[in-house]
């Protein structure tokens, strides 16, 4: 049988393509993109912890998607400022603190005080500050809110440390870092090296910041001077790029392999027993120690200079931002809110093993805190307290620690002096940031 065509058929056709259109649209307008390095179906503490708070937020938000496409971290940044030229970028996006404020100049991130922050009381207000929140606040407006909070320590193995009579509370001088490093480095009988009492890492691709970055801060306050141009090639920065290198070429305590080893390579070299400690990022604990036993490793601060305890080490974390011209700022400004709200911080210490992001989360987690195992994030927030430091954002500064270990390699594998190698790591740094 033929069926006629008729003007209601038209009708309801053209009804039935609006209503899926709408649909579509409606499921559109419900899902957020986020870039961050995390796989939330991953195994990492920090990845388990933002799978929880993913679906936490869905929970309390029916019909609310959030899609994470996972990116390789020093390449994320770069890639989302190039994405929002083009129109494609994410709504929400993970950015490095290098270039955060290079991101934000840019103009492709969101002012949040319209989005949520202003809604806050100001017990929220007082609860988030400090000075990551100062970092994001620019020109009175607020661009990101940072998680994933992150001190560059030292991780050290007291197992080793005990048998070697060393306590590691002891090591408040580089002097007697670099006899505990030394004492700590085994050779077998042949004369070969199997174990390293200190690992280092100067690869030019995820660098984590060495020696020398905390005695230039130790000694300066700063590696730039007021206009962002590099100050490297100073009394101080050679002074740590020596202790550095003496560390691989003179008391061979650590492995001429430095100058291609990445920090991922650095932790490997640790948890298989092959270094005794290592420059190490606080979030990275909780990770080894589920690998080697909470009791055989420990936490501590980098060795001080002129009489003082510890040097400044470098604090890091991702700026949490939103893509100022994203179709769905109103949720991705939600979703935002929520993973850094009282309820995901728990979590992302608990679960995470980061430091708190409020100021109200120990006191809740007070017997978590209490537990020795967790000691490591006591010491890295007495260090981001007391012995911390963040890289300015009025300038471009990425790249500092490529150019600090391309000197230490220019050291070790070329025989190049630590001032002629700074010297060139100033040029090469400052002619690539326009300076």
């Amino acid at each position: 049988m033929v069926r006629r065509w008729t003007r209601r058929m038209t009708l309801l056709g053209g009804l039935a393509l609006a209503s899926l259109t709408a649909g579509i649209a409606s499921a559109q307008a419900q899902t957020i993109r986020m870039w961050t390095f995390l796989n939330p179906t991953g195994n990492a503490p920090r990845e388990k912890a933002l799978a929880e708070i993913i679906t936490a937020f869905e929970a309390a938000n029916p019909g609310a998607k959030v899609v994470v496409e996972t990116q390789v971290w020093d390449q994320m940044t770069p890639k989302f400022m190039a994405a929002a030229q083009q129109g494609t970028a994410p709504d929400v996006v993970w950015v490095i603190t290098d270039l955060l404020g290079e991101a934000i100049k840019s103009g492709a991130l969101a002012d949040l005080k319209p989005v949520f922050v202003d809604k806050w009381s100001p017990d929220q207000l007082k609860d988030n500050a400090g000075p990551y929140w100062d970092l994001c606040n620019v020109g009175g407006k607020q661009f990101c809110l940072f998680t994933s909070r992150n001190y560059i320590g030292l991780f050290y193995r007291r197992d080793l440390f005990k048998e070697a009579g060393i306590d590691a509370a002891s090591l408040t001088t580089w002097p007697a870092f670099t006899e505990a490093a030394k004492k700590l480095t085994v050779k077998d009988s042949s004369g070969a090296v199997t174990r390293y009492g200190f690992g280092q890492g100067w690869s030019e691709s995820q660098p984590d910041p060495q020696i020398v970055t905390s005695y230039l801060l130790a000694k300066q306050g700063t590696l730039f001077d007021e206009k962002g141009r590099a100050r490297f090639a100073t009394p101080a920065g050679v002074e740590g790029l020596t202790i550095q290198t003496d560390l691989v070429t003179k008391q061979e305590a650590s492995s001429k392999q430095a100058t291609t080893w990445t920090s991922d390579d650095v932790y490997e070299q640790f948890s298989a027993g092959r270094a005794a400690m290592i420059t190490g990022a606080s979030v990275r604990f909780s990770t080894l120690q589920a690998r080697m036993g909470a009791d055989k490793i420990g936490f501590m601060l980098v060795p001080g200079v002129d009489g003082k305890p510890h040097s400044p080490a470098v604090m890091a974390g991702w700026a949490v931002a939103a893509w100022s011209k994203g179709k769905n700022l109103d949720l991705a400004g939600k979703f935002m809110d929520f993973m850094n709200g009282s309820q995901a911080d728990k979590l992302w210490v608990e679960k995470g093993g980061q430091t708190p992001a409020l100021a109200s989360t120990p006191k809740t987690l007070a017997s978590f805190f209490a537990d020795p195992a967790n000691e490591y994030l006591a010491i890295a927030g007495k260090g981001s307290a007391s012995a911390g430091w963040l890289a300015p954002i009025d300038f471009g500064v990425g790249g500092y620690r490529q150019a600090l270990n391309k000197a230490a390699q220019e050291v070790v594998t070329n025989g190049a002096t630590p001032q002629a190698a700074l010297e060139r790591a100033e040029r090469d740094f400052n002619r690539r940031n326009g300076r």
